[in-house]
């Protein structure tokens, strides 16, 4: 079954049409989804490339060692996803809110993150090399062995925050 198909059924079984509770594993993806609700769902060990999700819903969602190559995140609600061992390249965020997330060894290269929120989430061994972005905010974010290497962040408002 394609990773199309299997996120399509995800969210079918999300809004009670039918489907069935889904995750990908080794597979690959470059689609474009919009409007979807793949809380729960699990990513392990897949690969996105070109893949854009907008306005979509991963709400406890898990990803694990998984890669995204010039994907784009627009206007999703990521509240408590747990996204760990996962590369990103030349990656976009934007509008998008990951409050209480939890990302544990992963890297984010050359990617833009514009307007997300990050309240209450944890970050351990994350790495942010030519990152740039604006508008990020993050109240109680605790974050230890953080990168921040070549990376240009404007309008950063973490309040009460402890990194590294």
């Amino acid at each position: 079954m394609s990773s199309l198909q299997i996120i399509q059924d995800h969210d079918k079984w999300r809004k009670g049409l039918g489907g069935a509770p889904a995750g990908l594993a080794g597979e690959s993806d470059g689609n474009t989804y919009a409007g979807l609700d793949l809380n729960l769902i699990t990513f392990a060990s897949t690969s996105f490339s070109g893949s854009s999700f907008s306005a979509t819903t991963f709400q406890d969602a898990a990803w694990t060692a998984c890669r995204f190559s010039a994907c784009t995140f627009s206007l999703c609600q990521m509240q408590r996803i747990r996204i760990s061992e996962c590369t990103f390249v030349g990656c976009t965020f934007s509008r998008s809110q990951f409050q209480g997330s939890n990302f544990s060894a992963c890297v984010f290269t050359d990617c833009t993150w514009t307007d997300l929120n990050f309240d209450g989430s944890q970050w351990l061994g994350v790495s942010l090399p030519g990152c740039k972005g604006q508008q990020i905010t993050g109240r109680d974010l605790v974050g230890e062995r953080v990168d921040f290497t070549g990376s240009q962040f404007e309008d950063m408002q973490l309040t009460n925050a402890r990194i590294n």
